[in-house]
């Protein structure tokens, strides 16, 4: 199991903590020595997205609140991490991973004090809609099939136990492996999400309005440059990713999707999202 995971309020702060508890872990294992940790490749996939996003939701309310979940998920792309952002680039160890989660609402706003609810409570929508409580993990992907019509096909190989997230909404917390993960050149990084989390970025120029997104070149630009990847299949029609409706309601994706979370297994990651960003990072150090 994971303990005391750490939760920090900086960057800087986290970056150290993440390396020092990595480094640590290898060091008392007897995997890496005093002398070549000098030298150990080290890289955080997802730093500067973690580091430089915020995640809606909560009380800012200038972006829509916006979430994800029962589903094992990788960020493609992000222009503030040039390349395939979770691929690993060599063999190593998986010894921590963080996420920044913002704090959703657990009671009805009404901003304008005239008795109208403004803006729902985020908490218990999110709970009814996904289940509760909000939890994550993280998962090792191997591609063993390349691109077809309907999406990439990857097996789980290792995975993390899952960490209950709800103490730590409104921070960015660190959580260090007991049992770091073995890693290789080539595994996909992916989140595991068997209910719900408040760790997904969007930007404001993807809000949505009576007259569609609230700034249509500046939101399809971030659906190029910013995509992920989830263990969902579409139905013949790309909009059947969706899990609600333009109404909010439920969509049969709801219903079907389920995160993929059994080692060995294998399944079709059929579903490509743009315009957002998954929160979260990992730390690899090279073996």
């Amino acid at each position: 199991m994971l303990r005391s995971p750490l939760t920090t309020s900086g960057p800087r702060a986290a970056r150290i903590l993440s390396l020092l508890i990595g480094l640590a872990g290898l060091l008392s294992a007897g995997l890496v020595s005093h002398a070549e940790a000098k030298s150990t490749q080290l890289v955080e996939l997802g730093a500067k997205n973690i580091e430089t996003l915020k995640p809606n939701c909560g009380k800012d309310f200038s972006r829509d609140c916006t979430v994800e979940g029962k589903v094992t998920a990788f960020q493609s792309l992000s222009p503030l991490s040039p390349g395939r952002n979770f691929v690993v680039p060599f063999n190593g160890k998986l010894v921590t991973w963080s996420i920044s989660l913002a704090n959703p609402t657990r009671v009805d706003i009404d901003t304008d004090k005239d008795g109208e609810t403004d803006y729902p409570a985020q908490l218990p929508a999110f709970n009814g809609f996904f289940g509760a409580p909000s939890k994550a993990g993280i998962a090792i992907l191997r591609q063993v099939e390349k691109r077809k019509k309907n999406g990439p096909r990857f097996k789980l190989v290792r995975k993390s136990p899952v960490e209950i997230l709800n103490p730590y909404f409104g921070t960015k917390v660190t959580f260090a492996l007991e049992k770091p993960l073995n890693v290789y050149e080539g595994n996909v990084v992916a989140l595991v999400i068997p209910t719900w989390v408040p760790a997904l970025w969007k930007p404001k120029a993807c809000n949505g309005t009576v007259y569609g997104d609230l700034n249509p070149d500046a939101c399809n630009r971030a659906r190029e440059s910013y995509t992920w990847r989830g263990s969902r299949v579409p139905q013949d029609d790309p909009a059947t990713c969706n899990l609600a409706d333009a109404d909010g309601n439920p969509t049969e994706q709801l219903e079907k999707t389920a995160p993929q979370t059994r080692v060995d297994s294998t399944r079709r990651y059929g579903c490509y999202y743009g315009g957002n960003v998954l929160l979260y990072s990992a730390l690899i150090v090279g073996r």
